[in-house]
């Protein structure tokens, strides 16, 4: 597909009457990007996509999309809508869907995902994919490009979306990511498998691997890639599609059902000799049933004689005494117990922000913005006790940003009746293109 016809000098026109080209966003390879705006109100911010309509699947694309459409599931990004249009007598199709604030591509340069941040972007892509394959559909262009962050979710872009089988599926260049049977002519569901295998492998070196194409051999999975995400990329790189691991089966590894615990847990936990001594049998069950049992009979009885003990405690010997005691003073109106100190609660305020130590290459790495909202716990003498991410966190470093930067602030102290108290402020962070930004709000008193 021949993606040149599309121009970054196009910002300013208007795609079939209603999708003005608000900003160049760049080539895929497959389609000119732009940045549009949806009517509102309020407008929204979206992507149409480009593609010149001058090949013989033309009408099956469009035929696609308007199909792609009507899916629907968390983790796809929707296509709002996709037609026919003309800019300088150029025939283009086009496709409209979610803005993305972020990719995967944008965090690996910068550095590997953690663990944790795999298994964060695998169970959302794998849903996903079963979620097409159940419905005889293949992405076929899994990429970290294509791995993408919407509002708080992540999600796939769709316009690739084919029905399996579909003619106009092949129409573009072998990629690293593609499996050995699109060079053929194939994609099959298990070809999203192996693009996500390879996908993962980056994901956490920073590099795809090392694999050539003209072999019959399965890729080698880099060694320092810890489980399960190893053996979840040997199952997704095998060169033979039957062999792959279906999205079901990469859950199983990701998340393994948690094996039955055995029933006697002080055996479990004694060295070998004395487990092998005595032998989990029923008998030696009973008995640890029936101490536990004890036990909790015999911590119910103290917890209730010392409260019973509590309760019926003799008053103090003043109280008991036979001579009059003198009634305590009433206590003067509360207006007259301290009329130097004022009532009521009064906000606190910031008394020194710390922006984000962000670099220039990470900022140029965003497209549109990215939000993290930190919620920071403010001692009574105004200093941040405790930063936790309250929303946002998709990107890793932006996140650790925000949060390294959140617990150097300070703050003035909220008080209540005169008497500082401690409070509770959420900072919200956007960090874009041109440096980051952040607007603080008190949460509490």
């Amino acid at each position: 597909m021949n993606t040149a016809v599309t121009r970054s000098d196009w910002v300013g026109r208007v795609i079939d009457g209603k999708f003005p080209l608000v900003e160049w966003l760049g080539d895929t390879g497959q389609a000119g990007v732009f940045r549009t705006e949806l009517e509102g109100p309020p407008s929204r911010r979206a992507v149409i996509r480009l593609v010149a309509a001058d090949s013989e699947d033309a009408e099956a694309r469009l035929r696609d999309w308007k199909q792609v459409a009507t899916l629907s599931h968390p983790h796809l990004m929707r296509i709002f809508d996709s037609g026919r249009a003309n800019i300088g007598g150029v025939d283009l199709l086009y496709a409209v869907t979610e803005y993305a604030e972020e990719s995967l591509s944008q965090v690996i340069p910068e550095r590997p995902l953690s663990t944790v941040e795999a298994r964060e972007m695998l169970d959302p892509v794998l849903d996903a994919l079963a979620y097409l394959q159940s419905r005889g559909m293949v992405h076929g262009h899994i990429k970290p490009e294509n791995i993408m962050v919407v509002g708080d979710r992540l999600k796939l872009p769709v316009e690739t979306v084919r029905r399996e089988g579909s003619p106009g599926a092949l129409q573009r260049e072998l990629q690293i990511h593609d499996a050995p049977e699109v060079a053929s002519g194939t994609i099959l569901p298990a070809s999203d498998v192996w693009s996500l295998g390879m996908t993962l492998v980056e994901a956490l070196t920073q590099h795809p691997p090392v694999w050539d194409r003209s072999t019959r051999s399965d890729p080698a999975v880099p060694a320092e890639i810890a489980e399960p995400f190893a053996a979840i990329a040997r199952a997704c790189l095998r060169y033979d599609a039957a062999k792959r691991a279906t999205p079901a089966h990469i859950k199983t590894l990701l998340n393994p059902t948690p094996t039955e615990a055995p029933a006697n847990e002080v055996d479990r936990a004694a060295p070998p000799a004395a487990a092998a001594e005595e032998p989990r049998t029923t008998s030696s069950r009973t008995r640890l049933a029936a101490i536990a049992v004890a036990a909790i009979v015999i911590l119910a009885v103290i917890v209730y004689a010392l409260t019973r003990s509590h309760s019926s405690q003799p008053a103090p010997p003043a109280a008991q005494s036979s001579a009059p005691v003198a009634a305590p003073a009433p206590a003067p109106p509360p207006s007259e117990q301290n009329p130097q100190r004022s009532t009521g609660t009064l906000k606190g305020e910031v008394a020194e922000r710390v922006m984000p130590a962000v670099t220039d290459a990470a900022n140029r790495t965003i497209q549109g913005k990215v939000d993290v909202a930190v919620r920071v716990n403010v001692s009574a003498s105004g200093a941040v006790e405790n930063a936790r991410l309250d929303s946002g966190g998709h990107s890793r470093y932006f996140t650790e940003k925000a949060l390294d930067a959140a617990r150097k602030w300070r703050f003035k102290p909220a008080q209540q009746d005169g008497n500082a108290v401690p409070s509770v402020w959420t900072l919200r962070f956007q960090f874009r293109r041109s440096g980051p930004e952040v607007h603080a709000a008190q949460v509490s008193p």
